[in-house]
């Protein structure tokens, strides 16, 4: 059996915004925060593969570390672009759903790039990639 990813989950502080970002910022499909869900939303990206913005003294009490309080570190979500016009259209819908831009758009020897961070800190690559097949 081959081992797939079906769920990324972020601790967030404010979870309305939170979704008015992703959904908005990134243009992510998402039916919002359900009833009797209030603790989080989620986001079908792919074929069995979803996003999951959990309000943060929710999610923290199930994770292994409970008394954590920093913002998550060591990692970076990337967003995959279909062109470089589609990267600056990501950017600019994500900088005004409340993002910050992290450095300059560039091109690098694979592609196309631009750097943010979520409302929450988390950050994100929104990236062109002609050489990855990103269907």
């Amino acid at each position: 059996m081959r081992s797939k990813i079906s769920f990324i989950t972020i601790a967030v502080t404010d979870l309305k915004k939170s979704v008015d970002f992703y959904k908005n910022g990134f243009g992510f499909p998402t039916k919002g925060i359900q009833d009797g869900n209030e603790e989080h939303c989620l986001f079908d990206l792919d074929d069995k593969f979803s996003l999951v913005l959990y309000r943060r003294q929710d999610f923290l009490p199930l994770t292994a570390n409970p008394n954590q309080k920093e913002k998550s570190a060591g990692f970076m979500l990337s967003h995959n672009a279909q062109s470089k016009q589609q990267v600056e259209e990501i950017l600019q819908s994500a900088l005004k759903a409340g993002a910050t831009q992290i450095g300059q758009t560039q091109d690098e020897p694979w592609g196309y790039s631009a750097s943010i961070t979520d409302p929450d800190g988390h950050q994100w690559e929104i990236v062109y990639m002609p050489h990855y097949d990103n269907n």
